[in-house]
């Protein structure tokens, strides 16, 4: 069965990422994209299914985000999970995600660089500074909390369609339609609940690696602020959560016949120092 998404268009980052999310919290669900102009989501169940329905059961929720890996407080364990993650927190949360199999501590900070700063390791791209101490745990609860209210099985058809409902929230805190003139302001942002929780199911695929010097999320080759250092493809078989694992560390020159369009990130730029403000733009790759 074809489930169509025109809401979630590949040159969009988050809803590239919010488009793999739903192929990770429905294994049955495979993803290609149209090949239009601007490609969009399609996602293929070889059984009739209710898709926005099944992806609101499976979406993460503040309980479920409460017995996370990168949970603030977690029952059991002695060190509490900040921005500033101290090498005993990790360790400690380390031993929580390998019983769990979840995956989404690796993407959000490694110790296995040169430089280790033990009273605060390197974090991902996908899990930038924010104000006032926000975590990638504290960003993802404040979209359940948004969503705490609302038939999601609706809200999620909303998105798919395209008229997501965007909530005054910061979000992962990367998403550049977050901005209401489409460039950062002293004002409010708004973002998507249903976008960021899916995209936050797809981090998972996008751990951080070291090689014990640097330490880099996976598929970026440089900083976070350098221009086309992430580039990401839409594809044409359909494909499940593995077969995308798979793709994501095929080398560009295998890509060829699979791919309809490429896009790299433009990086917002800070304008001071103690900006924390991140947020990624796309350019289509010719």
């Amino acid at each position: 069965m074809r489930h169509e998404a025109p809401g979630l268009p590949a040159d969009w980052l988050n809803g590239w990422l919010a488009a793999i999310g739903v192929t990770v919290l429905v294994p049955a669900a495979r993803l290609c994209w149209t090949d239009d102009g601007v490609p969009s989501a399609i996602f293929q169940t070889d059984q009739p299914v209710d898709l926005p329905q099944v992806v609101a059961d499976a979406l993460p929720t503040s309980e479920t985000l409460a017995c996370s890996a990168i949970a603030r407080r977690l029952p059991g364990t002695e060190h509490d999970f900040s921005r500033n993650v101290t090498l005993p927190a990790f360790r400690e949360r380390a031993a929580v995600e390998r019983r769990a199999g979840e995956g989404i501590l690796a993407a959000s900070v490694s110790d296995l660089n040169a430089d280790l700063k033990p009273g605060n390791l390197v974090h991902g791209a996908f899990d930038p500074p924010a104000p006032r101490g926000e975590t990638l745990w504290s960003r993802a609860t404040a979209c359940t909390q948004a969503l705490a209210t609302a038939d999601i099985a609706q809200r999620i058809q909303d998105t798919f369609r395209g008229s997501g409902r965007r909530e005054t929230l910061n979000g992962l805190g990367f998403d550049a339609r977050r901005f209401p003139a489409g460039m950062h302001a002293a004002r409010d942002v708004y973002a998507d609940p249903v976008v960021e929780l899916l995209a936050f199911a797809a981090l998972p695929l996008f751990p951080t690696r070291g090689d014990g010097r640097l330490v880099r999320q996976r598929l970026w080759t440089d900083s976070s602020t350098r221009r086309g250092a992430f580039q990401w493809i839409a594809w044409r078989p359909a494909l499940d959560r593995w077969g995308i694992d798979a793709l994501l560390d095929l080398p560009p020159r295998d890509l060829g016949g699979l791919t309809i369009a490429k896009y790299r990130v433009i990086p917002y730029q800070p304008a001071a120092r103690a900006d924390t403000t991140r947020a990624y733009f796309a350019e289509r790759v010719p």
